[in-house]
């Protein structure tokens, strides 16, 4: 327990550069804090679906649909939006917020059919065809398996079910991360995506701030002690590290702002310059939705490389058993071959501009970047649940598809 002492002991020592000012928090009695994804879908009036899926490796998720917006089904096939949460998120981050300002209901309302993903280990994803989630087993993967497995079965399963050939990708933080390394490894998946929306873009995370940084830093990525800290199978981590996590990243007012004790928000930063207060318990009552701790030591090795790697074992042993080499394998994005846009910026903790410029910018290749947009302080999660999301974000992707779907029907 040493280098957690010396890790207490080092974020103590800079405690007083850190303080963040609590945000006011208002108590509002929003009933969807304790709805379910397709509840929330119908409170706003929309229509709701919920299809099963099973993955390669047995995982069954759940992903959510919402096939039209209030204007009714009308008629012909629409073209299919498919969006992905991030690290320690689920599909009810994209209806957390109005519906003007929500995404899912905004491209809905748009005319798109909008199906919304979910990853193994959160909320809807604890379904398994043999293994029980309270056994050691089940929680025995990390992001490599849901770049593998979980995008590939959600999308087949989506275009099957649509009878289309192609969607429209939109995925945030993780949600990036997987789609990227699905893309770099599987050419052939590469058809199925008509266009891939990177917001706050995860490739590797070398300039990163927040939680991951002092973790990887201060305690390094010796697997046995990580799963010791923070849980050997669900990511759990102890009071001692939520306590010193948070007075360091928020000072002494930590206990009076709800952010502060959310391991989401001090992976992702606490502060938010465009966060609506009013809905804090909405969102602080859906996530963090869940993974295992075996993900986050992948994010903290991922950390500590500098590289968009696989996850290593611990030994070369168990490196070479498990791909051949004593070394994980890089995922080379110039393999890529879907057209990509990147939102970003530089406000934002976990996807950080400058290694989304020193190393997505440069490695996918010049006719599959189609742009790339630094945003004006974006925290992490202000992309999904910011206020200036719908017009910044949502709208300039909203053109760009519209008149890509448009195109296509000539």
């Amino acid at each position: 327990m040493i280098r957690l002492a010396v890790f207490a002991a080092v974020l103590a020592v800079a405690f007083g550069a850190a303080v963040i000012a609590p945000r006011p928090i208002v108590r509002a009695d929003d009933p969807e804090e304790h709805m379910s994804v397709p509840e929330i879908i119908t409170y706003w009036g929309y229509p709701s679906q919920t299809v099963p899926v099973t993955t390669q490796d047995g995982y069954i998720l759940q992903v959510h649909r919402i096939p039209y917006g209030k204007s009714g089904p009308g008629s012909g096939k629409r073209p299919v939006v498919f969006m992905q949460h991030g690290l320690e998120g689920q599909s009810s981050n994209w209806v957390t917020n109005l519906p003007s300002e929500s995404a899912a209901f905004i491209f809905a309302d748009a005319g798109y059919d909008v199906w919304l993903g979910n990853m193994r280990g959160n909320t809807y994803g604890m379904g398994h065809t043999t293994l029980d989630p309270k056994s050691h087993e089940f929680w025995q993967f990390s992001w490599d398996e849901m770049a593998k497995y979980d995008l590939e079965a959600m999308i087949d399963t989506v275009l099957k079910l649509t009878s289309q050939q192609s969607l429209y990708y939109i995925g945030h933080s993780q949600g990036t991360l997987t789609m990227f390394s699905k893309l770099a490894t599987d050419q052939t998946f590469a058809p199925k995506i008509k266009m891939f929306f990177a917001l706050a873009p995860v490739g590797t995370v070398g300039h990163i701030k927040g939680a991951l940084y002092y973790i990887a830093e201060y305690l390094g990525t010796t697997i046995e002690l990580l799963l010791h800290l923070f849980g050997e199978d669900e990511f759990l981590p102890s009071g001692t590290i939520m306590d010193t996590l948070a007075a360091f990243f928020c000072g002494i007012f930590h206990h009076s702002n709800p952010l502060c004790n959310n391991i989401l928000f001090l992976i992702a930063g606490p502060d938010s310059k465009q966060l609506n207060a009013t809905r804090m318990p909405v969102y602080l009552g859906h996530c963090p939705a869940g993974t295992s701790t075996q993900n986050m030591v992948h994010w903290v090795q991922t950390v500590k490389s500098n590289q968009q790697q696989m996850y290593d074992y611990g030994s070369s042993a168990a490196n070479q058993q498990h791909y051949g080499n004593p070394i994980p394998p890089i995922y080379d994005v110039s393999q890529i071959r879907a057209p990509v846009y990147l939102y970003h910026s530089d406000y934002d903790w976990l996807a950080d501009s400058t290694d989304v410029n020193n190393h997505l910018v440069p490695n996918i290749k010049p006719e599959y970047l189609k742009g790339n947009t630094e945003l004006f302080e974006f925290n992490h999660m202000d992309f999904i649940w910011g206020l200036r999301a719908a017009a910044e974000v949502y709208q300039p992707i909203l053109t760009i598809i519209d008149k890509d779907s448009k195109n296509s029907r000539k």
